[in-house]
């Protein structure tokens, strides 16, 4: 088979696998399996059912485009999922048996975030609940046509009608503006599908998980109903329904977990831009910090535009209750991190770990896991993997002053057992590069990571032009995964830099928030001199042909950038930040985000000095300004005035505005969208690079 280069269009044959979770018995596993459909124009995401030997796996589900969320009956007969098949958002039910399927619910408004009781022929759920109201439901001999004409004219109405606000934050990213609904816990009978309302808060629950003994649920929620950015409290209420209880006061907690013996929660708490793990006791109590001695970052930080739907992870408990597990984020690899609920020094131990990005795990209490990860030459699969009380290493906290000790990392398992073969035909056809890893002394002698992608048909003794990417936050990494804008433009022949400069997870508690009033300061050195570094160091770069391009945060360091420097023959700014003070009143965020971000200073003047409009007459560079129209993140305002002041003055730019997109375009858009997207990326640069070569050198930013 002749092999080929990466085109924008792959993504209709990349396979997005996740959420893996082990049967009760430990036997078998289901995981979904998410795919892009040309014809549809949209994601189709199936349930796919393996033996935890990898000796067979087999579609569950084939109705419906979306299959998600599968949760196991606790004698493992059956299995409950999401699916909008028809009806919205509902519980369906498949026998494993029979493989007959059936609808459960009928909510109007669906229903998310499903647990089955382990004792009880009982299912819980949040359902969106009008204010003052109680749970509505379709007519029961409603047709499936009549139901989708009541939720079209519905939604319809909402969107054509006036809308009144008193909070603060009204309004979510990929969502839209909030309607008056609050997500309320609602249990469900399996036999006969009847519900009862059990909580009737006048803001959203969310996270529910229930105690091993089936008695009380756990869930988040605020009390003042705002963003929740950096958490919220936990509450108890009996199985049953009744008194709430409130368990933990703070408004920082999220991910809450039942110990197996349900005298303790696990959950994880927001410091700034730092994620603990603690404990309280399942009455409340004292907080335990289990984490205080891991200084990296706990979850999944990793930049990507190939991970389809990020499920939120829960702390991950042994059966003896004596530890717990949970992701976490370092040097620019996901890894599974133990901890020890009687240890007192609270470092943590890497259990599973390599040069790859693990994004979701389940864990049979004992030695088992299952991981869904990819790595820089793979876009994602599902292995198991079994784990021995000794196996691993202590996590060492490392200075940002110390080298990187581990420049290659293995796996630490040569045992893995494959259950799927994603993305394993894709892989046979295309020529895919691995980047090589270097690092850099910058400000304050600090070392930064970074990553060179060589042309994929590259040729020793020949110079190639650069893009310098930068990533989104500023708190994500990029990392050791699989990046497949990066993958074509390294087909295109250029190199591709990408660096994580101060402000990035994953390096330590002071190197996260280093970026922290500082925005376009030193995190602006640490890109020049990793780019000067990497031109320095491998002589295959062209340093006379350097573009950039950045999305969110990397948009706004984008149009920082241009703004004092004229080194790159072209600029790619996408989902940026141009004006602080108008984005502390738009976004869906702000201005909690920017009150942390910018340590209190939110006056006009402090935003305006850290703002790229206030200095946009020093643009000399082409730039491409390419912005999603629906974005409530970063609102395509902030596009719209960088581009009028730098079009009014004469300025080489140009404007590409998606329709119907948010800010998350470049994972979940729809597939022509993301095609599009990447043509407009690289039309713009490599017509700009052919400009270029006329133009004479470009001055190198020292």
């Amino acid at each position: 088979m002749t092999i080929r280069l990466t085109k924008p269009e792959d993504i209709y044959r990349f396979e997005w696998p996740s959420n893996p979770v082990i049967s009760p018995d430990g036997k078998q596993v289901i995981y979904e399996k998410t795919k892009a459909c040309e014809k549809e124009n949209d994601y189709n995401t199936q349930l796919f059912l393996a033996n935890i030997e990898g000796k067979t796996d087999q579609q569950l589900t084939i109705n419906g485009k979306s299959n998600t969320q599968p949760i196991w009956s606790p004698n493992g007969n059956t299995v409950a999922y999401l699916s909008h098949r028809s009806y919205g958002s509902q519980i369906w039910l498949l026998s494993l048996d029979s493989k007959q399927e059936r609808c459960l619910t009928k909510f109007k408004y669906g229903i998310s975030s499903i647990i089955w009781s382990p004792n009880r022929d009982m299912i819980y759920g949040l359902v969106p609940v009008a204010q003052n109201k109680e749970v509505e439901v379709f007519n029961e001999n409603i047709s499936e046509a009549e139901a989708i004409d009541e939720i079209n004219a519905r939604n319809k109405q909402w969107h054509e009608g006036s809308k009144r606000y008193n909070k603060l934050y009204y309004k979510n990213d990929g969502i839209g503006l909030q309607t008056p609904h609050t997500r309320q816990l609602v249990s469900i009978n399996v036999k006969t599908g009847e519900f009862e309302q059990l909580t009737n808060r006048p803001h959203h629950i969310s996270e529910p998980t229930i105690s091993p003994d089936g008695k009380y649920i756990a869930f988040t929620s605020s009390n003042d109903g705002e963003s929740g950015l950096y958490g919220k409290n936990i509450y108890t209420i009996p199985a049953h329904g009744g008194e709430e209880k409130l368990v933990y006061p703070k408004s920082n907690a999220h991910s809450p977990s039942f110990s197996p013996d349900g005298k303790w929660i696990a959950y994880f708490s927001y410091y700034y831009n730092q994620i603990q793990l603690q404990l309280i006791p399942a009455d409340g109590g004292e907080v335990k910090h289990l984490s205080k001695q891991y200084h990296d970052t706990l979850g999944d930080m990793i930049f990507t535009d190939m991970r389809f739907l990020k499920s939120p992870l829960k702390p991950q408990w042994s059966k003896n209750g004596q530890y717990v597990f949970c992701l976490g984020t370092r040097e620019g690899r996901n890894e599974i991190v133990r901890f020890t609920v009687d240890d007192t020094d609270g470092r943590g131990r890497i259990v599973i770990g390599g040069d790859r990005t693990i994004f979701h795990f389940s864990y049979n209490g004992d030695q088992t896991f299952v991981i869904a990860y990819s790595s820089c030459e793979h876009p994602g699969k599902i292995a198991v993997v079994n784990v021995k009380n000794n196996t691993g290493y202590h996590y060492i906290k490392r200075e940002p002053t110390e080298e990187f000790s581990i420049p290659e990392e293995p796996s630490l398992f040569t045992n893995e057992v494959r259950i799927d073969d994603c993305n394993d035909a894709y892989l046979s056809e295309v020529k895919v590069v691995k980047p090589e890893v270097f690092s850099y002394r910058s400000e304050d002698k600090w070392q930064i990571q970074g990553f060179v992608l060589k042309p994929a048909n590259f040729e020793e003794g020949k110079k190639y032009p650069v893009l310098l990417d930068i990533h989104g936050g500023p708190h994500s990494s990029f990392g050791y995964t699989y990046f497949h804008q990066m993958q074509l433009f390294s087909a295109q022949g250029f190199a591709v830099v990408y660096l994580n400069p101060r402000g990035t997870s994953g390096f330590g508690e002071d190197f996260t928030n280093a970026v922290c009033g500082d925005y376009g300061g030193k995190d602006m050195i640490d890109l020049f001199n990793g780019l000067n570094e990497a031109l320095r160091r491998f002589d295959f770069l062209d340093k006379n042909k350097v573009a950039v391009n950045g999305i969110s945060y990397g948009g706004f360091m984008v149009n920082w950038l241009i703004t004092h420097t004229d080194q790159f023959f072209a600029a790619v700014s996408e989902g940026c930040i141009s004006n602080w003070i108008s984005m502390y009143g738009t976004s869906d965020i702000a201005p909690e985000f920017m009150d942390v971000e910018f340590q209190g200073k939110t006056d006009v003047v402090s935003l305006w000095k850290r703002s790229p409009l206030a200095y946009v007459e020093n643009v000399n560079t082409p730039l491409l300004l390419l912005h999603n129209e629906s974005d409530l993140r970063c609102p395509i305002e902030q596009a719209e005035q960088f581009y009028s002041h730098i079009k009014r003055k004469g300025g080489e730019v140009q404007f590409v505005r998606i329709p119907n997109s948010s800010h998350a375009l470049l994972q979940i858009g729809k597939p022509t969208l993301r095609i599009q997207r990447l043509e407009a990326m690289l039309e713009f640069v490599t017509s700009q690079l052919q400009e270029s070569l006329s133009k004479g050198s470009l001055a190198i930013h020292e």
